[in-house]
């Protein structure tokens, strides 16, 4: 009896080491398919597609950081320039974060207000960094839902909210 175990079990061991070896690699494979690298666009966030089915598209997403001497001094975050032309709209704002941060970026409508969110990700390092965060979106004039907007907002904090002085589309 002994024996015809010991049979079965060295008939079986391949088939269960093959097996995990393979379930192994297409786990890996699909880890891989959803790694975050950089900065990004969250495009298929229920955000982004409530944005889009309202008439807004969220075309691009640049973020770069700005060197600065080290300072104590907390900077605020502020809209510095929104750029119209036709359909297009190019939003600028600085906002510091960890020097080891990359960015996802989403828009999101709230009422009259466009809302500007980034969620920093990545290596946490030592202090913080002043970064230009540009955002470019498009209106859909074909849209039967189009809002006009006549606020942006960064992140949901009221304190950033900024009128629009004139309609995306002229």
């Amino acid at each position: 009896m002994r024996n015809l175990s010991f049979k079965i079990l060295l008939f079986l061991l391949p088939i269960f080491a093959i097996g995990q070896t393979h379930f192994d690699d297409v786990s890996a494979v699909s880890m891989q398919s959803n790694e975050l690298k950089g900065n990004s666009i969250l495009f298929n966030s229920q955000k982004i597609r409530e944005a889009k089915n309202a008439g807004m598209a969220f075309l691009s997403f640049e973020v770069k950081k700005i060197e600065l001497d080290y300072t104590e001094e907390l900077i605020p975050t502020s809209i510095e320039k929104i750029q119209l032309k036709e359909n297009h709209c190019l939003i600028t704002f600085s906002a510091p974060s960890n020097c080891g941060y990359s960015f996802l970026g989403e828009i999101e409508i709230v009422n009259d207000t466009l809302n500007l969110i980034y969620q920093g990700y990545g290596n946490n390092c030592f202090g913080n960094c002043l970064f230009s965060f540009q955002y470019e979106i498009q209106k859909d004039i074909s849209n039967e839902n189009i809002l006009n907007l006549k606020y942006f907002m960064i992140n949901g904090n009221l304190s950033t909210k900024t009128e629009l002085s004139k309609k995306l589309v002229d």
